[in-house]
């Protein structure tokens, strides 16, 4: 089984096997994942030893494993396909077979890199390729959430439930059948019902309403289409697998999305002009222009971005009294994270103690909207007031919105949740 291999991941995943030294085989491999020559393994690797965990080392942790995997498929879809061997394909066929990474889970792909796989003499892709075009004959899903052989043995058994399941639904057709007899009585209560007839006479006078409806069809149709490209576009913007002509492309389509009255995208423009991407360069006028083109189409996200922009002290066009108006306008319109960041503008007047109240009201605000970081604060400020017991539960409903304790952030998830 030829394949190539770089020396500080072989022997970190060496030391692993044979239980000795954990420290140094994971700095072995974390070395390997920075500078190594066959980076796509390592990082495939990692996500393994992540999603698997160490007994007394490291807890599993799935979800997090997820993003080393996407970037072990990214760099394996870089690379000339004459420099991948049998285990790189063996590896995304795991991938898209396990469903390891944030993309779905896509068994014929997996069947293609399996096969290539086994073109080159891995005998193991031909093991998982033999099994999963039984579970494709046999339509049963997927599962296998540890890359061990144990784990696929168990495989067949998580299949045979299901199986059963036929069998106790077709014993209760009778039952529905009888209900069905029981319709007679039903359909009489109809005939007696002339007076609903006569009110559906007149319903025609009701159609010019409709009419004025079908003539904001295009529109509205505009906006679909808009909403579906910019789907589009993230996709391809979006996907470990992506080449710089698909990424570039995605960018095409999400200017026309802009273009077509999608309010999302041009929210997403400006972010990506502020200096948020490597495919578009930092152009502050341009993410102005479109975050006051979704401040049009009525966006919270976009008043709160714009408001920021016209604060950043690198633009040539900073305006303190108009960044605050803007963020103001936000927080009127229920955007969580500015209703934080007034929070903070009063908390910190800590000359008047009376701000700290008014602080403490802004962050409820947005604490109630979903944003973990205000009632981290609330916390904060219930602790320096001795109200432990409070504290502790603020504390509570931050973690469960999204506030990360080991960071000190917000999840940047809950900042999309809005329009």
């Amino acid at each position: 089984m030829p394949y190539t291999m770089d020396k500080n991941l072989e022997d970190g995943l060496k030391l692993l096997e044979e239980g000795k030294k954990v420290d140094t085989a994971l700095k072995l491999i974390n070395k390997s994942a920075r500078k190594g020559t066959t980076k796509g393994k390592s990082f495939f690797e990692i996500g393994r030893i992540i999603r698997e965990g160490i007994d007394g080392n490291l807890e599993a942790n799935p979800e997090e494993a997820r993003k080393y995997y996407d970037k072990a498929l990214s760099l394996f879809a870089t690379t000339d396909e004459g420099k991948l061997d049998c285990l790189d394909y063996r590896e995304m066929g795991d991938y898209f077979n396990y469903a390891l990474g944030t993309e779905a889970a896509d068994k014929n792909r997996a069947a293609d890199y399996y096969r290539k796989a086994i073109e080159l003499g891995d005998e193991l892709s031909k093991e998982r390729l033999d099994q999963l075009e039984k579970e494709l004959a046999a339509g049963t899903p997927s599962t296998a959430p540890v890359l061990t052989p144990v784990a696929e043995e168990k495989k067949p058994e998580a299949v045979i439930p299901p199986a059963t399941t036929p069998v106790e639904t077709k014993e209760e057709k009778p039952v529905e059948e009888k209900k069905a007899e029981e319709q007679p009585a039903v359909e009489e209560k109809k005939v007696e019902e002339p007076a609903e007839e006569k009110e559906a006479e007149k319903a025609p006078e009701v159609q010019p309403a409709g009419k004025i409806y079908m003539s904001d069809s295009k529109k509205v149709q505009t906006v679909i289409e808009g909403e579906q490209i910019l789907i589009r576009a993230i996709r391809l913007i979006d996907s470990p697998i992506s080449t710089d002509k698909e990424i570039n492309d995605g960018i095409e389509l999400l200017k026309t999305a802009v273009e077509q009255g999608s309010l999302r995208a041009a929210v997403l423009m400006g972010y990506l002009y502020e200096g948020h991407s490597s495919y578009l360069a930092p152009n502050f006028e341009l993410a102005k222009k479109h975050y006051e083109i979704a401040c049009g189409r009525g966006s919270s996200v976009a008043e709160y971005r714009l408001g920021l922009l016209y604060l950043s002290p690198d633009t040539y066009f900073y305006n303190e009294g108009l960044g605050h108006e803007h963020i103001v306008k936000s927080a009127r319109m229920g955007y969580a994270p500015a209703l934080h960041y007034i929070g903070d503008a009063y908390r910190s007047k800590v000359t008047n103690p009376k701000n700290l109240e008014i602080a403490y009201r802004y962050y409820a605000l947005a604490g109630e909207r979903g944003y973990g970081l205000s009632y981290h604060n609330m916390s904060e400020i219930d602790a320096s007031r001795q109200e432990l017991d409070l504290a502790r539960e603020h504390e509570k409903y931050a973690i469960l919105n999204g506030y990360n304790p080991d960071t000190e952030t917000q999840d940047p998830l809950h900042d999309s949740l809005h329009l």
